[in-house]
């Protein structure tokens, strides 16, 4: 599958990239069998395209931040360079690769990326098993929606026939997520991390039987090292439940706002998350020193997320201190356990600074484009820092900086003996 989405991001972002700001020759007509194979007219390919343009102007809240970390290659270039790639070549294959490429070329801030095939496919068995989201399951199964990933489907498995069918792609065994280890003098226990698997994963439960397995290994540990450094995410409840529930004994939350855009697209979403009383005016914000209004224009209320964790049932032997490894890579799912850690004093966050995108964790919504039912996911709450910075640009600064080159273990191994 790599293979193919070089092709399709080669069809799209090349030209764009290579034309620099002269004007640009239409592409040339081949006749190729995928130009017509979603069956759009250009009309619809336009009105797609800008319709994608206007939908993340009023409900994404991430662009700003985006901007400012691109000031090279501002977010308005992009759109009109591919619009213009759209208007000038009248194929469905380029279509599709130019809502590719400009979601490419826009980054992930705040989730945000195509739902490609196999990822529709997974969030459709997903949400069947999870009824408080109905809204989600609505969009997924809407009749515009299965459609067009039929076709879409279609189209890509065109790009299968011409490719290598000894590619071993898929075939290797999935890495361990989990590696423990005692470390040598027995005071201090070591567990890595690298993604927070769903409670439905297999892998979940695999891992909650090894977790219980260390932390009866660990009982007789001073500390606990949590090391999350290559952890992007996944669920919540993976760290609520195998991590702070087990290891606390008693009731710990933290609250942070997160800001929302009650727009079109958002506001189906919004009514099935929260409650009236849960919305707040965004006029009534407080004052944070840290707040970046410039590219949040579009946000229209503002909620209080909460992180608690209630102790378990069983509280595991370990009963000493907890340091969590952490770094750039650490997002989402593994930056909300990041979050609720430095502000509930569960643990000693010790490394660099992390990704971000970790308050106000809600799944990632759908952006349904109206003609070619191809989905666009990104996240709808925008979550502030204390401070008022944004979660998604600032990410959490660790109690304590590993100096430069300096292993986050060294320094946390460091500061357990009072050397930082």
């Amino acid at each position: 599958m790599k293979q193919l989405w070089k092709n399709l991001l080669a069809g799209a972002l090349l030209p764009c990239l290579l034309a620099g700001c002269g004007a640009r020759k239409a592409p040339e007509e081949t006749g190729s069998a995928t130009d017509h194979l979603l069956g759009l007219t250009q009309e619809q390919r336009l009105e797609d395209y800008d319709y994608l343009v206007k939908t993340l102007g009023n409900s994404y809240l991430c662009m700003g931040v985006r901007d400012r970390d691109n000031p090279e290659d501002l977010s308005a270039d992009i759109f009109q360079e591919y619009r213009e790639l759209i208007r000038d070549s009248d194929s469905d294959e380029m279509f599709y690769s130019a809502v590719y490429s400009t979601l490419f070329r826009l980054g992930t801030y705040g989730h945000l990326w195509v739902v490609e095939p196999d990822a529709y496919q997974s969030y459709c068995q997903s949400y069947a098993a999870v009824p408080e989201r109905e809204h989600w399951r609505e969009v997924l199964t809407d009749p515009v929606t299965v459609q067009g990933y039929e076709k879409l489907q279609a189209l890509l498995d065109t790009y299968d026939d011409t490719e290598s069918s000894g590619d071993p792609a898929g075939t290797e065994t999935p890495a361990a997520n989990l590696h423990t280890l005692i470390l040598p003098g027995g005071d201090v226990g070591y567990v890595k991390i690298d993604s927070f698997p769903a409670e439905y994963e297999d892998a979940y439960e695999a891992d909650q039987a090894a977790l219980w397995d260390f932390y009866r290994q660990a009982a007789d540990c001073t500390d606990l090292v949590i090391d999350l450094t290559d952890n992007s995410g996944g669920s919540e409840v993976y760290w609520q439940q195998l991590l702070a529930a087990p290891l606390t004994d008693r009731p710990l939350s933290c609250t942070h706002y997160a800001l929302l855009a009650d727009s079109a697209n958002n506001h189906p979403y919004i009514q099935e998350a929260f409650s009236p009383e849960e919305l707040h005016p965004i006029s009534e914000l407080p004052d944070l020193p840290r707040l970046e209004r410039d590219g949040i224009q579009a946000a229209t209320h503002f909620v209080e997320s909460t992180l608690s964790v209630e102790p378990a049932a069983e509280r595991a032997p370990f009963h000493g201190r907890i340091w969590v490894l952490v770094g750039p890579a650490v997002y989402s799912a593994s930056e909300s356990f990041a979050v609720f850690c430095q502000e509930t004093g569960f643990a000693t966050l010790v490394g660099s600074p992390t990704g971000g995108d970790g308050i106000g964790a809600l799944d990632p919504i759908f952006l349904q484009l109206p003609n070619s039912g191809i989905l666009v996911q990104f996240t709808m709450m925008f979550g502030l820092n204390p401070d008022g910075s944004s979660s998604e640009e600032a990410g959490t600064t660790p109690d304590i900086l590993s100096p430069t080159g300096e292993p986050a273990l060294v320094t946390a191994l460091r500061a357990m003996e009072g050397e930082t």
